[in-house]
């Protein structure tokens, strides 16, 4: 027929992920369980008390024992992660130093993130905006530490990384997102 229109569907909504590096970046909010991930990050110190349950639990030792072997115990470097499992702490806080962050530990401990998920064959990990968790960084400045990191490296089998922030945060989070990738 001569005068036949052809229409074309459009998909509609707003963008959900962004893709950086081969990989698919997406933000959630903290309180979403449980994630559809492999593995998850947090946001921890040296002495790897800040994800601690803050709930006193009855133990058999006694508690100046416990606190004696917990100020001996060596303490992790900043920058670096400590895994276990499925949980994964990334140490970007030194609660003895002023401040008690810096950029570059935020930086290392982002790319130790993304090379520990490859070594590890990680395809899905969630990952806090680092800093902002426990420290004073402003999460937009965390967003691009991160996107710089996922930008340098070499992905052959991480697929998806969300980016966990607070309820309250999620959509100023997204649109910084997608403002960076574009």
């Amino acid at each position: 027929m001569a005068g036949e229109l052809k229409l074309k569907l459009l998909l509609g909504g707003k963008a959900k992920q962004v893709a950086v590096n081969r990989v698919t970046v997406s933000v959630a909010p903290t309180s979403l369980h449980p994630l559809p991930v492999d593995v998850r990050v947090f946001e921890e110190d040296t002495h790897l008390v800040l994800t601690v349950d803050p709930v006193m639990r009855f133990t058999e030792e006694h508690p100046i024992r416990l606190l004696n072997s917990l100020s001996q115990g060596k303490s992790k470097r900043p920058g670096s992660v400590v895994i276990n499992g499925s949980s994964w702490y990334a140490v970007v806080h030194n609660l003895d130093a002023e401040p008690t962050s810096r950029l570059d530990w935020i930086k290392t401990a982002y790319g130790e993130i993304f090379r520990q998920a490859e070594v590890r064959r990680v395809r899905r990990i969630a990952v806090p905006l680092l800093g902002s968790v426990h420290g004073n960084m402003k999460p937009w400045e965390s967003l691009e530490l991160m996107l710089e990191e996922i930008a340098a490296a070499r992905f052959l089998l991480l697929r998806n990384i969300i980016i966990l922030a607070a309820p309250a945060q999620v959509k100023t989070i997204k649109a910084r997102l997608f403002r960076s990738v574009q």
